[in-house]
């Protein structure tokens, strides 16, 4: 273990506490730079770094669990439990001494695992039982820490067997293994599978962390270490050790059935529960759960062969417990709610992010950002590229032409990852791993051919920097410190992120000048390779075998896009599109920890893709927001969790289609949700028709209104009036969840819960806009039409839909709202902040706090907006002179009652049910 690291040491003179005096701590700095290996180390600057780490915190989980099969046991076994001197205790302090975890976020593991494992059971019983749970967390956010914690209380529990199920490609597995053998064996299983005193001792196994603690492995971190049922036999391993034994295997149906067959030869049997393993527990976690884990059989009566692989191990012991880990849970939520699906019927917990990981709210936020745009909200290091269509088509073929040069932005990424390496080595990060990824095709042979134009180029650059050529290195000046055509430079950025409130998310940003950077330009492009990574290409990210730091160019496709951890991520060129929310977060490698070079890191995308993680952003943190207030109701379960959000209009293109068998009769219910219409028939006549009927539902509105600055606003307008204007609207007749007639479904099934019965009506009235004339109380009175920006990839001569699926901007959902009520809604929404540890005060209260906590279930708002026609494309003109578009938005209160509306949806449609995620409370201001 290295004990050259000054803040391992600064750490380790200073106690347990999770916070320290400014005095506290630079007497401990001192103290350290004491040391000869230290005295030329920057004092103030380990001071920040080690206030930065004292001062990351993480927001406590959230559970959902199914009260009535719950027997909770951890507390009362706890003494008889040496989870100390186990594999936790030396875990615990491995986090703390070598991977140099925040004091916050290991308390804040230490209490999750204890909760999981008491949600489990004790496997020491003698009875039979069966457990299943989810644990939700955040794209590289430490799930294989916190699973590993897991594991290792469950060693010191006395489960005997865990299993993991590690992704479905070798290079994910041996990655996983690896972190097993650094984290909970102690010994490197390359070379040894059963301890024993020369087995090659890394990570807890180092003796500073104490004694060795004996756990055999089945399985070995060499690319082909899988399981195999010689490989185990070899090891002459007795199977009712009382040690425990760990399995790291792909979800691959031939490995399954082969550790399935090994695990039936220790099994006795049974008249009841037929082959059993009775005096061994049996932990499973299945990390990436949402993927590969779920039944897609198409036929109801049997099982996908790799989920009939999964039950059929589970099933083979008397005592065992499962526990998915994911990202994005969409698919799991929507299996059917029975054992052999997999369903976390007995918890599903959902673990927050600590406050310096670096999520999908820090990079894209919820809407996109124009070319020229500062947002406090997000940081500025995405450049959207448009330059890669002759490179990389969209929906390119594997046999199609391919490219013989790489566009402007891909040889600026090339050189950006160069300059960050550099800047690296500048700021004292020499022995680190660097990876840039590039993800544009899935297909093998391009992969190989744009590694090769990489390469090339990569060499030009490199043979450059090393001969001094001004021409190249005034490129990379340029790339350095000049801003051009939207894309922000080093010097920019830095600066941007020190203005912005997320200044004190790394202690080392700062702006360097380029003479500092040139001096190690040489040295960073000197270590870096151009690998292609795929299962045909023979190349692997050896992190491990670079103990002083690997640094690398790497080109791929599905092997890099899911659960595999790209090492010291810094610039990423990402153009591979899937309409799937779950494959398009998973995609992002990009996410996760990046201390000491947060300014550094780039993303180089399309406009297109950068709107589309705009979307599942929020998606995502719906999800999240529905899971914390289920949180807080009492008696919630998974089931109860799942229909939830099942029955949430738009959440259904999520997965792919064969994970959602389940879900071909949906239900829908609008209510604590926002309705808005986004897609409109450019058919003059229907056009007419709802603009008219408008005119007249309008007409027919009572004289005691209200008169604001953009709105006229009426109240406890009866319901039958309101189901009167949507059976006059004609509508596209799909299935999107503003569709006049399921509305008027809903509304009227909750009429008779007393429900939605006195609505509030808001009229919007663009000032100093084109106007359209409306009878008001016997006067006619002149309406402005507001503007709304097509969106050319879903519009066409026939659809006008609008950009980013929007109709409402943000404030108006609460125009109609007393002030007391705005200053209630405004107040919780900080509050709600705050918990959530976001900075910062809103600009505007929450849109589902407001209408889960203000709103009345008597009083819906429907808001009516005149839509200016001249706003459609050009490319489809309408006519001059014609009526406008009449659209609506509507912020349904939450229901005590909430009764869904079916909508039997052939499976065929699934795909085409609601393609985006539409509840957006950060929608921007109005379009002029």
């Amino acid at each position: 273990m290295s004990k050259k690291d000054p803040i391992k040491n600064i750490r380790q003179l200073l106690s347990d506490s999770s916070s320290f005096t400014r005095e506290e701590i630079e007497d401990a700095v001192d103290e350290v730079l004491k040391m000869k290996y230290f005295v030329k180390e920057n004092r103030e600057m380990l001071i920040r770094r080690i206030e930065e780490l004292y001062t990351i915190r993480q927001d406590e989980f959230g559970t959902i669990l199914k009260e009535d099969e719950n027997n909770p046991w951890l507390n009362e076994k706890r003494a008889e439990i040496d989870f100390e001197n186990g594999f936790w205790g030396r875990y615990r302090e491995y986090l703390e001494i070598e991977k140099n975890f925040a004091p916050d976020v290991i308390n804040k593991l230490d209490r999750i695992t204890d909760s999981i494992l008491d949600n489990l059971f004790d496997p020491t019983i003698n009875a039979a039982i069966n457990k299943k749970g989810l644990v939700v967390g955040q794209v590289q956010s430490g799930k294989t820490a916190n699973y590993t914690g897991l594991i290792c209380k469950a060693a010191d529990a006395g489960f005997g067997l865990i299993i993991v199920l590690a992704g479905i490609h070798n290079n994910l597995r041996s990655q996983t293994q690896i972190r097993i053998d650094e984290s909970f064996l102690g010994f490197d299983t390359q070379h040894t599978r059963a301890f024993d005193q020369r087995g090659i001792q890394i990570g807890v196994g180092d003796p500073y962390f104490g004694p060795p603690i004996v756990a055999h492995s089945l399985t070995s971190s060499i690319e082909k270490g899988d399981f195999t049922q010689g490989a185990a036999n070899a090891l002459g391993l007795n199977f009712n050790t009382s040690e425990p034994i760990v399995a790291v295997i792909k979800k691959n149906p031939h490995v399954l059935r082969r550790i399935h067959q090994w695990l039936s030869a220790q099994a006795t049997e049974d008249s009841e529960l037929g082959r059993v393993i009775r005096n061994k527990s049996l932990l499973l976690i299945d990390d990436e759960a949402d993927n590969a884990s779920i039944n897609i059989s198409n036929d109801p009566e049997t099982q996908s062969s790799i989920n009939g692989w999964i039950t059929r191990i589970l099933n083979l012991f008397g005592k065992n417990a499962y526990v998915g880990y994911t990202a994005t849970p969409f698919a799991n939520i929507f299996i059917p709610l029975d054992d052999q699906n997999l369903f976390p019927r007995n918890f599903i917990k959902n673990i927050p992010a600590p406050s310096n990981y670096i999520g999908p709210e820090k990079v894209f936020g919820f809407s996109p950002l124009e070319e020229d745009e500062i947002s406090n909200d997000v940081l500025p290091i995405v450049n959207r590229i448009n330059d890669y269509q002759d490179f990389v088509p969209d929906r390119h073929k594997k046999d199609d032409q391919k490219p013989s040069s790489l566009p402007e932005s891909l040889k600026r990424a090339i050189r950006c990852f160069i300059i960050t390496c550099a800047i690296r080595r500048l700021r004292g990060q020499t022995n680190v791993h660097n990876s840039m990824l590039i993800h544009v095709s899935r297909f093998v042979l391009w992969q190989d051919h744009i590694s090769e134009l990489v390469s090339n180029q990569f060499l030009y650059y490199r043979r450059g920097i090393d001969q001094n050529d001004p021409t190249i290195l005034n490129e990379f000046k340029k790339t350095f410190e000049q801003d051009e055509n939207g894309y922000r430079s080093y010097v920019t950025v830095s600066q941007q992120i020190l203005d912005s409130k997320h200044n004190n998310l790394d202690s080392q940003i700062q702006v360097h000048q380029w003479s500092e950077v040139l001096q190690h330009l040489n040295d960073a492009a000197s270590r870096i390779e151009v690998k292609s990574i795929h299962g045909g290409s023979g190349e692997a990210l050896d992190y491990f075998g670079h103990k002083n730091g690997l640094s690398v160019i790497a080109i791929g496709g599905n092997k890099l896009s899911r659960g595999l951890t790209l090492e010291g991520l810094s610039v990423s060129y990402y153009l591979r599109a899937s309409r799937m929310y779950d494959t398009l977060m998973q995609m992002g490698r990009w996410f996760g920890y990046r201390g000491g070079y947060v300014d550094l890191c780039r993303l180089f995308t399309s406009r297109e893709l950068n709107e589309w993680f705009c979307h599942i952003t929020e998606a995502s943190e719906e999800l999240r927001e529905e899971f914390d207030y289920m949180t807080d109701v009492a008696g919630s379960t998974p089931e109860q969790y799942a229909l939830k959000v099942r029955t949430h209009p738009g959440v259904l293109q999520i997965s792919a289609t064969n994970k959602m068998r389940s879900a071909t009769t949906v239900q829908i219910s609008w209510a604590g949700r926002l309705v808005e219409s986004y897609e409109f028939k450019k058919d003059v006549s229907v056009i007419d028709n709802n603009f008219r009927n408008t005119q007249n539902f309008i007409q027919t509105l009572p004289s005691n209104f209200k008169s604001k600055d953009n709105a006229f606003v009426w109240y406890d307008i009866p319901a039958e009036q309101v189901i009167n204007f949507f059976e006059g609207m004609q509508s596209v007749e799909n299935l999107k969840k503003a569709e006049p007639r399921k509305l008027i479904q809903f509304i009227s099934v909750q009429l008779k819960n007393q429900e939605l019965t006195d609505w509030r009506i808001a009229l919007m009235n663009k000032p100093k806009a084109k106007t359209s004339k409306f009878i008001i109380c016997d006067k006619e009175v002149e309406i402005g039409q507001w503007k709304r920006t097509e969106d050319d990839k879903n519009s066409n001569e026939y659809i006008y839909y609008l950009r980013k699926s929007h109709i409402i901007s943000p404030k108006d959902e609460f125009i109609d709202l007393a002030e007391n009520e705005y200053q209630n809604a405004f107040e919780l929404t900080k509050i709600d902040r705050a918990r959530k540890g976001k900075d910062g005060e809103p600009a505007y209260p929450n849109g589902q706090i407001v209408r889960n906590k203000i709103r009345d279930p008597k009083n819906p708002l429907l808001i009516i907006y005149l839509l200016d026609p001249d706003n459609s494309l050009t490319e489809y003109p309408m006519e001059k002179g014609i009526n406008p578009f009449v659209g609506y938005a509507i912020s349904f209160p939450q229901s005590k009652y909430n009764a869904p509306v079916s909508y039997a949806v052939n499976e065929e449609l699934l795909d085409r049910f609601d393609i985006v995620e539409e509840d957006f409370e950060d929608y921007g201001e109005d379009e002029d």
